[in-house]
């Protein structure tokens, strides 16, 4: 492959952001020996499958990096439609499980259109926003975000009727993001913010389901309904606080292993760490996570065009806002709303997805260098 590419040639490897990489693979690694502390005793196979999960995602985030990103500024609006067709399928055809109906299955695999529709939401705002040039100066305002909000509201109405809360909350933070990157008039944030105020108790009350509304309720008050639903908001708020300044040791967590923790290896495996690792523990995950926020933030501000700060911009949102929910959620300063861990979480679909991030900024990278 050619120079101008970068890819196949020294120069491809010397333009290589290895600290973006460097910080995935120790996030990674942490992950993975605290899934195999929470599984050890009965579940040893579920930390073999996120090893070949990591592995396959690392190949994908290899993928991402030597594809122009540029490419994609052409395939926004076709894989924009192809997601929300699927997301459609999902609601006539999907498989339900556990009472929400989410999953396409594929043979032997169960595709979650709702992961695709992130990426989706990120590729199609990029595209927007990158040919858009009336908000440029002054900002944008309500006239020039109608065609965003039926961009990321036809996609976040599907998921949310699956019902997938969680997701639904992140296509919306995701693209509040973009949003704000973008040039957003502080007039119109302002109504904006004020206007959401107005319509949350209108949702709580009208477009929320019983189920969701007690998650909300047992978020203002976990002792409400101890063993029912504020069972994991309470036991993880434990697990964490049984940690103290410097945990109790690698494998000598109790929570998770006596099964005190549920989801302990997947929407709870931060409190699972935070156990054995304590206070100094977190500190010390929250500051790579921030690192990667620095690093995110360094590609935006060096890409060569605006498509690709934008497009960089939507992949880092992607992954911050699920940091951020996942810990809030379980620390209890947020409602629980079934959010995984990024590279920490076992499973994946979302791993898959924060790889694909990944890809994006190190192909948005790796190109500020070579063109």
């Amino acid at each position: 492959m050619k120079n101008s590419e970068g890819s196949g040639t020294p120069r491809f490897w010397s333009n290589f952001d290895w600290g973006l990489f460097g910080t995935i693979g120790l996030i990674c690694f942490v992950g993975l020996a605290t899934l195999y502390s929470s599984t050890y005793l009965n579940q040893r196979d579920i930390f073999i499958k996120q090893i070949i999960f990591i592995s396959v995602g690392f190949g994908i985030a290899l993928i991402g990096t030597i594809i122009d990103y540029r490419i994609f500024e052409r395939l926004a609006y076709p894989f924009y439609i192809l997601v929300v067709a699927l997301l459609i399928l999902v609601t006539l055809a999907g498989k339900s499980v556990y009472g929400s109906q989410r999953w396409l299955p594929l043979g032997p695999i169960h595709l979650q259109p709702s992961e695709l529709a992130k990426l989706a939401i990120v590729l199609v705002l990029a595209r927007f926003y990158s040919r858009e040039k009336v908000g440029l100066m002054h900002g944008y305002g309500f006239k020039e975000l109608l065609p965003v909000f039926g961009l990321v509201g036809l996609p976040m109405i599907l998921v949310f009727k699956q019902p997938d809360l969680g997701t639904a909350l992140m296509i919306g933070f995701v693209a509040f993001t973009v949003v704000l990157f973008c040039n957003l008039r502080m007039q119109t944030l302002i109504i904006f913010s004020v206007s959401v105020l107005v319509i949350a108790p209108i949702a709580y009350k009208f477009v929320l389901k019983e189920y969701q509304r007690d998650r909300v309720r047992t978020f203002l008050d976990p002792g409400r309904d101890p063993l029912g639903d504020g069972y994991h908001s309470i036991q993880s708020m434990i697990t964490v606080g049984s940690g103290q300044l410097m945990g109790k040791g690698y494998l000598k967590g109790t929570q998770s292993k006596l099964e005190f923790l549920p989801k302990h290896h997947t929407d709870f495996i931060f409190s699972a760490y935070a156990e054995e690792w304590g206070f100094m523990g977190s500190i010390f995950l929250i500051s790579l996570f921030m690192i990667l926020v620095f690093l995110g933030i360094d590609i935006c501000r060096k890409s060569k065009d605006k498509f690709g700060a934008v497009l960089a911009m939507g992949a880092l949102a992607i992954i911050i806002w699920h940091v951020i929910v996942n810990m809030g959620m379980e620390i209890g300063v947020l409602p629980v709303v079934g959010v995984t861990l990024p590279f920490f979480s076992y499973g994946g679909s979302s791993l898959i997805t924060n790889m694909l991030a990944v890809g994006i900024l190190s192909s948005v990278s790796i190109r500020r260098h070579i063109f």
